[in-house]
């Protein structure tokens, strides 16, 4: 007998091939797709909280000028106040009374074109507020779809490996 003749040989056995099955390759497009949703959410804060400043900033102008409107005014009333008491106690001419109404007159020109920034101003903080809000409700969508996500790669990972 030839020694190279093995035991199955002699036997006439055959071998039985063992079905041992491959690992499956785990699907890495969840985790990818996991991933760049997060650098895009951590996108939209950032974009959402420059919003919030932005629109903060400009509510904060609104303020500034609108107070300046209600200063204009004021000293406009109380400059026209003045004239008149001191014309009525005959302390001023008449042409000085005039001069100090056409100065009245300019100044309530002042008030009326601050007024107008204030409202300007006021509409730029509107539209930067809706903005602002536009970018809290997308913010949110994100996360939400982001739980969504986190739960269907917990699901998939529970059915690829099932507890033994």
């Amino acid at each position: 007998m030839d020694e190279s003749c093995g035991l199955f040989e002699l036997t006439g056995l055959r071998r039985e091939l063992v079905d041992i099955p491959e690992p499956k390759r785990q699907d890495k497009s969840l985790p990818k797709l996991i991933g760049v949703h997060k650098l895009r959410l951590e996108l939209m804060e950032r974009e959402c909280l420059q919003a919030r400043t932005a629109w903060r900033e400009l509510r904060t102008n609104v303020a500034r000028v609108k107070q300046d409107w209600r200063n204009a005014q004021q000293h406009a009333r109380d400059f026209w106040a003045d004239a008149r008491a001191d014309f009525f106690r005959m302390e001023i001419s008449s042409g000085k009374f005039r001069t100090a109404k056409g100065a009245y007159e300019r100044k309530k020109l002042e008030a009326e074109r601050i007024h107008i920034q204030a409202r300007e101003a006021a509409q730029r903080a509107r539209r930067a507020g809706q903005a602002y809000f536009m970018h809290k409700q997308l913010v949110r969508a994100g996360h939400l779809r982001s739980e969504k996500l986190d739960i269907l790669q917990k699901i998939l990972h529970e059915k690829n490996n099932p507890p033994e």
